[in-house]
């Protein structure tokens, strides 16, 4: 009995530890901090019943370290893949809902003017609403020179 507290002791502090490893961003990033989590505390797990049942049954410890840090390894990595499509994702959507006008100042420049669509309707940088998609007339007051 003293044995399984032992793994599971090592267990949880190795995926606490491993934890750290993960460095969500701000938008996303849970993934891979679960992940890290629930994988080194199931190979914490499996390499203590490997070590167990491996050899002669002295390697409860040392499986449990050794399966907790490929399962937190494991579990980081896969979590860092979802999170890389999470963000693809996210970019995707946001291209999608935005529409770039460029205004002609008067000295021949541009200035881009990025709209977001919501609804019918479009909103600018300075949060200002039009009911429909403005042209370069109608923003050159606002953003022009």
């Amino acid at each position: 009995m003293k044995s399984i507290w032992t793994i599971a002791a090592v267990a949880v502090i190795a995926a606490v530890g491993l934890t750290g490893c993960a460095t969500p961003n701000q938008q996303f990033g849970q993934a891979e901090m679960n992940n890290t989590v629930l994988g080194a505390a199931l190979g914490g797990v499996l390499g203590g019943v490997l070590g167990n049942n491996v050899g002669d049954g002295r390697n409860q410890v040392l499986g449990a370290a050794i399966g907790t840090a490929l399962g937190g390894w494991a579990g980081n990595q896969y979590g860092k893949g979802q999170d890389v499509m999470h963000n693809r994702i996210a970019a995707l959507e946001q291209a999608q809902s935005t529409v770039t006008v460029m205004v002609n100042n008067s000295n021949g420049s541009y200035t881009p003017v990025v709209l977001r669509k919501y609804g019918t309707q479009f909103v600018g940088p300075r949060g200002e609403y039009y009911a429909a998609l403005p042209g370069e007339a109608q923003l050159k007051p606002v953003y022009g020179f």
